[in-house]
């Protein structure tokens, strides 16, 4: 099987080139032999019900083919394709596995129940039509909640990472302090201290969503920002400096009640 080669491709050494296309090779192979796998498999119930489907009225054997598939295809969806996916850090998947798989088992038993209850008492084709429909109402309706409960892990990750990026964007910015403080020769080591153990302080704060918690955020970057100016100069703004380091104090101690 080969694989069409595109300009980006061309631009590649020759080695990475040859990777490359082995990868894109082994892909496509993966996904037509998963493809043959399900189409085989459609294709053996569909002989089955052939050769031993006879005694079944016409219209049965169909309804019980498209059932017989779609029974199948949950299965085979689950087995070849999996529904969780270990690249994806919000994991929204293990929110939807739990419902999925119960969906999932109940229309199979049901479908196939109600199936072999036709055949065995002869039920009319719209009886069994009726019966298979509102079945399929089921599979609609846990699919319909599987997603949504996907979604709502993946909301809840989202906003957990938003409320992370508040108390990552603080530590940066206090790294960033440190490391401009470091080209600053003439800086009283008590200060250096102070900030030293603000810097340290700063794991301990706790990640928070709420408008207090990004009020004192933004007044403790506000804050920083003073002070860079203010130590380019320690000689003349020595007061201001404690001043300045005093207010990152306090802004620190009352972030943390957040």
């Amino acid at each position: 099987m080969r694989s069409r080669n595109s300009p980006f491709i061309k631009i590649l050494p020759k080695v990475w080139t040859e990777n490359l296309i082995k990868i894109i090779n082994i892909m496509n192979a993966k996904k037509i032999y998963r493809t043959l796998a399900i189409l085989l498999g459609y294709g053996l119930i569909i002989a089955c019900f052939i050769l031993f489907g006879q005694s079944l009225e016409k219209n049965v054997r169909i309804l019980d083919i498209i059932i017989t598939c779609l029974v199948f295809t949950q299965f085979a969806i689950f087995t070849i394709f999996p529904l969780l996916n270990l690249s994806k850090p919000a994991q929204k998947e293990v929110g939807m596995l739990g419902i999925h798989l119960v969906t999932m088992n109940i229309f199979s038993l049901l479908a196939l129940g109600w199936m072999i209850c036709g055949m065995l008492f002869q039920i009319p084709f719209k009886h069994q039509l009726i019966g298979q429909l509102a079945i399929l109402f089921i599979l609609f309706i846990g699919r319909y909640a599987t997603f949504r409960s996907g979604e709502k892990v993946q909301q809840i990750y989202d906003k957990e990472q938003n409320i992370m990026k508040g108390k990552v964007s603080l530590r940066i910015v206090m790294d960033n302090l440190m490391d401009y403080l470091a080209a600053v020769k003439d800086l009283d080591p008590l200060i250096t201290q102070r900030l030293q153990s603000l810097h340290e302080s700063m794991r301990f704060i706790t990640p928070s969503d709420s408008n207090e918690a990004k009020n004192f955020d933004g007044q403790f970057v506000q804050s920083v920002e003073d002070l860079k100016v203010l130590v380019r100069n320690t000689t003349m703004n020595k007061e201001r400096i404690e001043e300045e380091v005093g207010r990152l104090e306090r802004i620190l101690a009352r972030r943390k009640k957040y």
